[in-house]
């Protein structure tokens, strides 16, 4: 198996697709933080220090630029780099006759499916990896911010959540790539699946909770209809991957965020609630962070365990010729 992880980095890291989108990625990402940077060091010159205090750095990776922060953009195109990376991972070597040639020396059917899924997963990871100590020094000698340590365990785990995340991804294109024959079939099976769930399933899941709960007055909605519409829209968000990693993602780099249905527990609340609220403002700390996001976390990375399981199921059981 070391020496199947061995040949798909290299193949990896060697390859130009990955590098023009692993380029595409970096740029995208640098352009986002300069501008969110831009709008941290215009708030610290006005003296609002204190309105960024314990989140200054993180501000980078969820500020809004332009269009979205870096968190949303790694959320929506992400997903991509595993795409590239796991699209053709078996299929292409079959149509080579590779792999009836790398099956007929002494390595077994599961080295080689691990070993493509465990290379992958490196290759993702010393890409993140990289991009936030890059994002980490700018922050450092542009914006002169200096994170925290509980800042740093923050951003630690918003990349291990990547990681997973886009572990998901990968083994989905792996999957693809031993359920099509043909390269160019399951690059469109890949792209078609990319758009539905990271841009259609959303749309999907809020109409699918207005249908389950829906609201007799949108302008003025109740407090049960707003109970229920946010109940079911939290369970059928359940079934998103990239919800979920939305979700983590604003738990992990943000202390003051409360989770999902924060906005409706304030509407809920009475006038002295609110203003007892008011008084303890301060952002949370990270195993209370950890608490709220660990069922998401654990749907995820359930989410990407099955996408590997059915791509070694297949694997195995399938039929493999020499050409």
């Amino acid at each position: 198996m070391l020496a199947v992880i061995k040949k798909e980095l290299a193949d990896h890291f060697g390859s130009t697709r990955f590098l023009i989108i692993m380029s595409l990625i970096f740029m995208v990402s640098f352009l986002l933080t300069h501008l969110a940077g831009r709008a941290i060091g215009d708030v610290l010159t006005e003296g609002g220090s204190e309105l960024l205090e314990g989140r200054t750095f993180l501000l980078l990776f969820t500020a809004p630029a332009a269009f979205f922060s870096l968190s949303v953009f790694l959320c929506l195109f992400g997903p991509l780099v595993s795409l590239v990376l796991g699209f053709d991972s078996i299929n292409r070597e079959r149509n080579q006759g590779t792999l009836s040639k790398i099956l007929s020396q002494p390595i077994h059917r599961d080295e080689v499916i691990l070993g493509k899924y465990l290379a992958g997963l490196i290759t993702i990871a010393i890409m993140l990896a990289s991009l936030f100590l890059l994002i980490t020094g700018f922050g450092l000698l542009g914006v002169g911010v200096v994170p925290s340590a509980d800042e740093l365990v923050r951003l630690a785990l918003f990349g291990l959540l990547s990681v997973v995340y886009m572990g998901f991804w990968l083994g989905l294109a792996i999957l693809l790539s031993i359920c099509f024959r043909s390269v160019a079939t399951s690059a469109m099976a890949a792209a078609a699946l990319w758009i539905f769930i990271v841009f259609f399933l959303p749309i999907l899941i809020q109409a699918g909770a207005s249908a389950i709960a829906p609201f007799n007055d949108p302008q003025r909605p109740q407090a049960e209809e707003l109970v229920s519409f946010t109940r079911a829209h939290k369970i059928l968000t359940l079934a998103s991957p990239a919800g979920l990693f939305t979700e983590s993602s604003s738990m992990l780099l943000d202390p003051t965020h409360r989770g999902s249905d924060e906005a409706l527990q304030i509407a809920l609340m009475s006038r002295l609630d609110r203003y007892l609220l008011s008084r303890f403002q301060g952002g949370i700390s990270i195993g209370q962070s950890l608490i709220i996001v660990m069922p998401d976390l654990l749907i995820l990375a359930c989410f990407s365990l099955l996408a590997f399981i059915l791509s070694y199921v297949l694997f195995i059981k399938q039929e493999i010729r020499s050409v």
